[in-house]
């Protein structure tokens, strides 16, 4: 009898794709690692090769091909040849940086930490900005308890292998009752060295810390067209009393398709604000979440996905409400334009023992072509009686009685529908922290008005 850990086996694509000692061995050439390291992605990878594949009858995979995700090729990225070089951030954290207006920059490049930049305050409250892979070793007991307690190899085939191959990693621990007053941007480079890249991000932040993270993948603007896949993990421990405002935003550019997994865990009298932004890759399925584990524990998700040409994305929140007096909301946003096309699934999930919840949803959808598409499924699974529950959700096209009154204050209907569109994506980009909110605005507003 053989393993897949003896085997080279074949993916549901045809590729070949390594045993596990050789991916491994791989991964041991570019990263050293401790033992319990490498047993964790063994066991992902086998996990990975017994798992089968989502089925389209599932509604998590209604809308959305799984084949799409299956690597290329599971090379480990290639070390850039000016790896042993001066090293410099990109222009949007170096204007950043420059301005004083962060309180960490950090980039991400061909699963390398390229450059990380910490200003005092953080650095004197002992603030841990790291490569993953390092603070695996230096930080062990720390990282080997929570990496993959949220997100692990049980969670779905695709997080399976996010775990197994891993190689961009970045960990972020905010010690007790830090409270930085400026945000941290971390900025993941398109991948061009492989055809499939997997990183993952630990946060940790202890008890009555504070946070604001933006975590934006890509530029949108990369040279090339070959096709890339990016998969991503991300997952977040707050602690008691403590509040964390994360933003994603995912920018890849049009040859991308990207898998993202995102969960939190929220503490009692914790508190979680998620701005999710998404307008690049040509294909992108997101699933974020958060567990309310104690009472007093907040979350609130706020997201905007912009879509045109044929762009297609599948995004899914969660929220479980694992303890009573725990409280969520989420309002989902999304435009589309051309042939793009979105399917949104949120679940609201009350445990039987959470008593005096409240927990709210809302997506609306904006149709700005005839052969864009939208669909929506709120879900509730509700264990509790003694809640407040409610959810909505809209698809419809730009008003025309809000048109014909704004031409008739003067404006032409080009500049009408502008006004229209803008006032439907402006509360969620309000929430973008103010050193990337003009800049996402204009991404948003181009991609919109067809540029």
């Amino acid at each position: 009898m053989t393993t897949a850990a003896q085997t080279q086996s074949a993916d549901p694509k045809g590729a070949s794709m390594p045993s596990a000692d050789e991916m491994l061995r791989r991964m041991a050439d570019l990263y050293p690692e401790p033992e319990w390291l490498a047993g964790a992605r063994r066991r992902a990878w086998d996990a990975y090769h017994r798992s089968p594949m989502p089925s389209r009858v599932t509604h998590l995979w209604r809308y959305t091909e799984p084949e799409a995700f299956c690597p290329a090729s599971l090379m480990p990225p290639a070390v850039p040849a000016e790896a042993d070089q001066p090293r410099s951030f990109p222009s949007v954290l170096e204007e950043a940086l420059a301005a004083d207006a962060l309180g960490a920059g950090i980039y991400v490049r061909e699963g390398l930490v390229w450059k990380t930049a910490l200003d005092t305050e953080y650095a004197e409250a002992g603030v841990i900005v790291a490569d993953l892979h390092e603070a695996a070793a230096t930080h062990s007991e720390l990282i080997a308890k929570h990496m993959g307690s949220l997100v692990g190899s049980d969670f779905g085939k695709y997080e399976a292998l996010g775990n197994a191959v891993w190689s961009g990693g970045l960990f972020i621990h905010i010690p007790r009752g830090t409270k930085g007053t400026k945000p941290m941007h971390v900025v993941t480079s398109q991948p061009r060295t492989t055809p499939f890249g997997s990183g993952r991000l630990l946060v940790i932040v202890e008890p009555e810390a504070e946070l604001t993270l933006i975590d934006e993948y890509g530029d949108g603007t990369a040279d090339g067209t070959d096709p890339v896949q990016a998969n991503r993990i991300v997952e977040i421990v707050i602690g008691q009393g403590a509040r964390v405002r994360y933003i994603p935003v995912q920018n890849w550019n049009r040859a991308t398709t990207s898998y993202f997994t995102q969960r939190a865990h929220v503490a009692r009298g914790a508190e979680l604000e998620t701005v999710l932004v998404a307008v690049g890759a040509g294909m992108s399925k997101a699933d974020c979440g958060a567990a309310l584990a104690d009472e007093g524990a907040q979350s609130y998700i706020f997201g905007l996905a912009i879509g045109d040409r044929d762009q297609h994305y599948d995004h899914r929140t969660v929220h479980e409400h694992r303890s009573g007096h725990t409280q969520s909301d989420i309002k989902f946003k999304v435009a589309l334009r051309d042939t793009a096309n979105s399917a949104y699934t949120g679940l609201i999930r009350i445990d039987e023992k959470a008593a005096f919840c409240e927990a709210y949803q809302e997506n609306r959808n904006l149709i700005l072509s005839p052969g864009a598409r939208a669909e929506t499924i709120p879900e509730l699974e509700i264990l509790n009686n003694e809640v407040h529950c409610s959810h909505g959700a809209t698809v419809g096209r730009v008003d025309d009685r809000e048109v014909f009154y704004l031409q008739s204050r003067g404006l032409d209907r080009a500049a009408a529908v502008r006004l229209i569109v803008s006032g439907f994506v402006g509360p969620i980009l309000d929430r973008v922290p103010e050193v990337a909110r003009d800049r996402l605005r204009d991404v948003v507003m181009h991609r919109l008005e067809g540029n």
